[in-house]
Formats: structure tokens, C-alpha cells, sequence
């Protein structure tokens, strides 16, 4: 199939199909005009690496999620725990931020209302 295929099956924009291509999250085949050809398990694995990113997971880290389907090695899942980790980590920390913004934000509301 080719990439406006894999666009409408995968929900994935072509500029996003072709930057996950350039970062070697993707492969295609290339035609004789140069136009590339994808085969059907492309669409599953898009939809993945759509999702991951959605997540804000860095590029590394999709790249380990990937790594680990199929036969893979342990290595690739022990790296790829520790990597999780670090996103563990990061997302906690956000969570905490965010909590603190909306009991800001809230505080900030409720003395509102208790003037009107």
C-alpha cells in the first residue's frame, strides 16, 4: 500500500508516517517511480508508534517498545525497563506539578467566589 493508504487505515499523517520512516521507526520498499510500498503490518505498528508518541514517550524509548515485539532479545527489555523508569519518573514529577497548579488554580477560584 502506499502512504495515503497507510494514512487513512492508520489514522497517521503522512508527515508523520515519513518522520517515523526517517528516524527508522518505519520501513517501505521503494517502486520503480520511487514512491514507497508499504505491506500490511505497517498499519499496526503506526498506530503504536502514534500512540507512544501521543504519550509524549521520547523517540528512544518508542524505539525499545518496538525492539521488544516479537522474538526479541532480553537485552532489549531489560533496556527497555530501564527506560521506562526514567519515564516513570518524569511523569511523576509532572503529576506532582500539575497537582500543585490545579490546588493553585482552585485556591485562587475559591477566594474568588467567597468575595461575590
Amino acid at each position: 500500500m502506499r502512504i495515503g493508504e497507510l494514512s487513512r487505515r492508520s489514522g497517521v499523517s503522512p508527515r508523520s508516517l515519513r518522520y517515523y520512516e526517517q528516524h527508522g521507526l518505519l520501513s517501505a520498499s521503494r517502486e520503480a517511480n520511487g514512491y514507497r510500498e508499504y505491506d500490511d503490518a505497517t498499519v499496526e505498528r503506526a498506530e503504536t508508534i502514534h500512540m507512544l508518541f501521543g504519550m509524549d514517550f521520547p523517540r528512544d524509548v518508542v524505539r525499545s517498545v518496538l525492539a521488544c515485539t516479537g522474538d526479541s532479545a532480553d537485552t532489549s527489555h531489560d533496556v527497555l525497563a530501564g527506560q521506562l523508569e526514567r519515564v516513570r519518573s518524569e511523569m511523576a514529577e509532572r503529576i506532582e506539578r500539575l497537582t500543585d497548579t490545579h490546588r493553585q488554580v482552585s485556591a485562587f477560584l475559591d477566594a474568588r467566589a467567597e468575595r461575590t
